[in-house]
């Protein structure tokens, strides 16, 4: 298993596993000449940015690659942890 220490500029504080057989949710993206991309969410990351001046953290999607697809902003990991678990089906046990 793969240890992610940044993302996006970001410092991971906590991950899931990231396996490309599990889908957590999937994403469409709409490109151009109307051909839509559809990415699966296998993985997700809890990350601060160091050099940020407002207070948050991030809750990043991402895909079987690590490349943050989507991100939700909380105020805590305990938030992050229960709104991927409400969200993803996620236990806190899932998290590393």
């Amino acid at each position: 298993m793969t240890v992610i220490n940044e993302l996006d500029g970001a410092k991971v504080i906590k991950q899931t596993k990231n396996d490309a057989t599990q889908k957590l949710s999937v994403m469409f993206f709409e490109e151009k000449k109307g051909v839509t991309i559809e990415v699966a969410i296998t993985g997700l990351a809890i990350a601060k940015y160091e050099d940020e001046e407002e207070t948050g953290l991030y809750l990043f999607m991402c895909d079987k690659d690590w490349a943050v697809q989507d991100d939700h902003k909380v105020e805590t990991v305990e938030e992050a942890i229960a709104w991927a678990e409400k969200n993803f089906d996620i236990t806190e046990e899932d998290w590393l």
